[in-house]
């Protein structure tokens, strides 16, 4: 995904990235996976956005700990379960937030 990075900026506790499209993935499954790292290997981070220029996505880590649920950060820690946690925070996700998006 390296070639898609185009900006980092860093304002007090929030980190914003800038990816430049296509991406391989939608925006909101990448931000939840960045979001995912950035959160569990720099505690000094409380926020992150992710955007295209078009559309963004803003996850805290307060949401992305509740997303997380009884396993914590210990989920994301454990490699072999890296893949299984980020599914399944992308469902969590999708069923809460985009469904509210969609009762708008």
């Amino acid at each position: 995904m390296k070639e898609h990075l185009e900006a980092i900026d860093i304002a007090g506790r929030t980190l914003r990235v800038s990816v430049r499209e296509p991406l391989v993935v939608e925006l909101h499954v990448l931000a939840l996976a960045t979001a995912l790292r950035v959160f569990e290997r720099y505690p000094v981070f409380d926020e992150l956005t992710l955007g295209n220029g078009i559309t963004e996505t803003r996850l805290t880590r307060q949401e992305m700990e509740r997303l997380l649920g009884a396993d914590g950060w210990d989920a994301v820690r454990e490699r072999g379960r890296w893949r299984q946690t980020l599914a399944r925070i992308v469902q969590s996700y999708s069923v809460t937030t985009l469904g509210e998006e969609g009762m708008r």
